[in-house]
């Protein structure tokens, strides 16, 4: 299947918030398409990489299927 929306992204760490943002990096395209959020924190105010690396592989997979 050709890609309906002729754009390419990329997966780039939100700035401001705890997500993953996939951006468009086609000239005069949607800048931002997606965001993945995750939870940092847990109880016991240790930080959770799981949930990070669980939302970044969402992301990588929603920017991969947009790409291809």
């Amino acid at each position: 299947m050709e890609n309906p929306i002729k754009q390419k992204v990329e997966v780039k760490h939100s700035e401001s918030k705890t997500a993953w943002n996939i951006i468009g990096t086609t000239f005069g395209g949607k800048y931002k398409i997606a965001r993945i959020p995750y939870h940092q924190i847990n109880k016991d105010g240790q930080y959770n990489t799981q949930e990070k690396s669980e939302a970044l592989e969402t992301a990588k997979f929603i920017a991969y299927s947009i790409n291809k």
